[in-house]
C-alpha cells in the first residue's frame, strides 16, 4: 500500500521528532520526541528531503523549537556522513500537494462515506513519489517544483501515465488542460532524473493496440531515463455502479463535482460543463465522444488478450535493452488463469510495489520454504489461511502442501469481498469487518492474515481494524504473514511451542509425583 500522509501532523513548522536514537547526536543534545526541527543553516526545513541535505555538512546550525515553546540554535560539528539519530513524524512538513485532476477510475472517490479521513485524501505530492514510490501525475508543479526536483536530483520518480495521446490522457484524467507528459519527462531526463511508469489500463479506452502502442513506443522513446512501464487493469468497487448498467467515464468523473467532493483537498480546477476551451485546448475535441465510454472491469479473456497484446513488446525489449521493461501486473495472469513468468521475466523487480512480480516471488520463496517445513507437530493445530478470492487457487497449493504436515490442519479462507463488492478481489484491499465474518464460520483456532490488507505501518485495514481487534472480535490467534519465509517462521514456531508445552507439561507431572 503506498505511504498515506496524516495532513494533521504537518503544521508547517518544521517537523516533529517521533523518536531519537539512543546514544546520538540528538540524544546527546537532550532533543525529544515532540520537540520539532525548524531550520538547518537557516535553511526553513520543508520536508526531511531538506533536512537530509542540508546535513551532509560538517559544520551545521539547527534551530529547534521545544514542546515548551522555547526555541534553541544548537551548533554542532560532526562528520559528513553523519545523521542526527531522529525520526520524524511525517516526511512532509510544510503543506500536502494534493490532486488537481479527475481520474474516473479514482479509487478514493469509491468509497463509502464516514472512514477516516485520511483515507479520502487525494494525494499528488512529488516527494513522495520519490520518498515512497508513490505515482504521480506531473500535473500540478509549477516552476519552482521543476527546479526544486532538477537541483536535488529527486530521483527516481514514479508516474502515471495511462496514455500519451494528450486528448485520451486528458480523459483519464478527468480534465481538459494537461499538460504534454512527454515534454515533462523530456526535461526531467534532461536533469539526469529516472523515472518509472504505470498505465492503468481500462476495458476499450486505453488498452486498444493504437493507443497502447502510442503510450508504449513513446516511453520506450525515453529509456534509459525510463527505466520501465507497468500495465496494471482498473479496479472498480461497487460504489462506481448504478444498477447493473456500469457509468461512463463522464458520469464517474463528474462524482468529483458533487457536494461530497468539490469542497475537499484537493486542487481546485473549473467544473468539466463550465469550462470554455481557449485556442490551445485543441487537442481536446474528442473529449465529448470518449467520455461516453462505460468504465468496467476486465473480463478473462479480455486479461488474457492483454498478456498476449504485450508479449511481443517485452520480447522486443529484452533483445534491444537487455530486460524486459514492460511488464503487466499478476492480476492479468490470475484472472484469466495463466502460468505466471518465472523470475527472470520481472528482472529485478522494478515494480513490486505496484503488484507486479508479487506472486511469482511468493511462490519462489514457498518453493525454497519447502524442504525446511517440519515433518509433524505435536499438539495437533489448525490454522486458517486468510486471502481474497483472486490469488486463493493460488494459495490452495500452499495449503495442500502444509496439510501435509502430520498433526497441522490448514484450511484456505478466501474472503469475498462485501465491503467493497465481489468485484474487487485482492487480497490488499480486504476489510476487517468481511474476515472477521469469515473467520467466526471457519472455526480454526488461528488465523493468518495478509499483510498487504494492513495500511503503510501495518497497523489498520482499510475500515480500522488491527490484528488485535480481529482477535478479540473472533477470539482467534491471529499472525500476520508479509512472504514465503515468515509463513515458513509461522509453522516452525508452532512446533517449538507444542514441544515447550509438552516438556513443562512433564515437569509437572515429575513435580506433583
Amino acid at each position: 500500500m503506498e505511504y498515506q500522509p496524516d495532513p494533521k501532523r504537518i503544521a508547517g513548522e518544521g517537523g516533529q521528532i517521533s523518536h531519537v536514537t539512543s546514544g546520538s547526536i540528538a540524544a546527546q543534545l537532550g532533543l525529544q520526541p515532540g520537540d520539532r526541527v525548524l531550520a538547518v543553516n537557516n535553511l526553513h526545513l520543508r520536508d526531511v528531503i531538506d533536512y537530509r541535505f542540508a546535513l551532509a555538512e560538517e559544520q551545521i546550525s539547527v534551530r529547534v523549537r521545544r514542546q515548551d515553546g522555547t526555541d534553541l540554535l544548537l551548533d554542532i560539528a560532526k562528520d559528513i556522513d553523519d545523521d542526527l539519530g531522529i525520526d520524524f513524524v511525517e516526511p512532509l512538513f510544510d503543506r500536502l500537494r494534493t490532486c488537481n485532476n479527475k481520474c474516473p477510475f479514482c479509487f478514493l472517490t469509491q468509497m463509502p462515506k464516514g472512514m477516516r479521513k485520511t483515507l479520502y485524501l487525494k494525494d499528488d505530492d512529488y516527494r513522495l513519489s520519490f520518498l515512497y514510490g508513490n505515482f504521480v501525475t506531473l500535473t500540478n508543479l509549477d516552476e519552482a517544483d521543476w527546479q526544486r526536483i532538477e537541483a536535488q536530483r529527486l530521483s527516481p520518480m514514479y508516474i502515471s501515465i495511462h496514455a500519451t495521446d494528450r486528448a485520451l490522457r486528458a480523459v483519464l484524467l478527468g480534465k481538459r488542460d494537461v499538460p504534454d507528459v512527454i515534454a515533462d519527462m523530456r526535461r526531467l531526463a534532461n536533469a539526469g532524473i529516472q523515472m518509472h511508469t504505470q498505465v492503468v489500463a481500462c476495458p476499450g479506452v486505453n488498452d486498444t493496440p493504437d493507443a497502447l502502442h502510442r503510450t508504449i513506443t513513446d516511453l520506450a522513446s525515453l529509456y534509459p531515463h525510463v527505466e520501465s512501464i507497468s500495465i496494471v487493469p482498473v479496479g472498480l468497487t461497487k460504489f462506481r455502479f448504478t444498477g447493473k448498467a456500469p457509468r461512463t467515464i463522464r458520469a464517474n468523473i463528474e462524482v468529483h463535482e458533487t457536494p461530497d467532493w468539490i469542497d475537499s483537498n484537493w486542487e481546485r480546477q473549473p467544473l468539466w460543463n463550465q469550462q470554455t476551451p481557449s485556442e490551445d485546448w485543441g487537442f481536446c475535441s474528442r473529449l465529448g465522444v470518449a467520455t461516453d465510454v462505460p468504465l468496467r472491469c476486465y473480463t478473462p479473456e479480455e486479461a488474457a488478450r492483454m498478456i498476449d497484446l504485450l508479449q511481443p513488446y517485452t520480447e522486443r525489449f529484452e533483445r534491444e535493452m537487455g530486460y524486459g521493461f514492460l511488464y503487466p501486473s499478476d492480476e492479468f495472469y490470475l484472472l484469466c488463469g495463466r502460468t505466471l513468468p518465472h523470475a527472470a521475466f520481472y528482472d529485478d523487480y522494478p515494480q513490486y510495489s505496484n503488484g507486479v512480480g508479487m506472486t511469482r516471488e511468493f511462490l519462489d520463496g514457498w518453493a525454497d520454504a519447502v524442504p525446511r517445513l517440519p515433518q509433524r507437530i505435536e499438539r495437533h493445530t489448525s490454522v486458517a489461511l486468510v486471502c481474497g478470492t483472486l490469488i486463493a487457487p493460488t494459495m490452495q497449493q500452499v495449503v495442500d502442501r502444509l496439510n501435509q504436515i502430520e498433526g497441522l490442519t490448514v484450511r484456505l479462507l478466501p474472503v469475498v469481498n462485501q465491503f467493497f463488492g465481489e468485484t474487487v478481489t485482492v487480497s490488499g484491499l480486504l476489510t476487517g469487518q468481511d474476515v472477521v465474518a469469515v473467520l467466526r464460520e471457519g472455526g480454526c483456532q488461528r488465523a493468518l492474515l495478509p499483510r498487504v490488507m494492513f495500511d503503510h505501518q501495518g497497523q489498520y485495514t482499510l475500515d480500522e481494524y488491527t490484528p488485535q481487534r480481529i482477535a478479540e472480535e473472533t477470539h482467534t490467534q491471529v499472525a500476520v504473514i508479509d512472504d514465503a519465509e515468515g509463513l515458513l517462521q509461522y509453522v516452525s514456531q508452532l512446533t517449538r511451542s507444542t514441544v515447550k508445552t509438552r516438556r513443562r507439561g512433564s515437569h509437572r507431572s515429575r513435580h506433583a509425583a
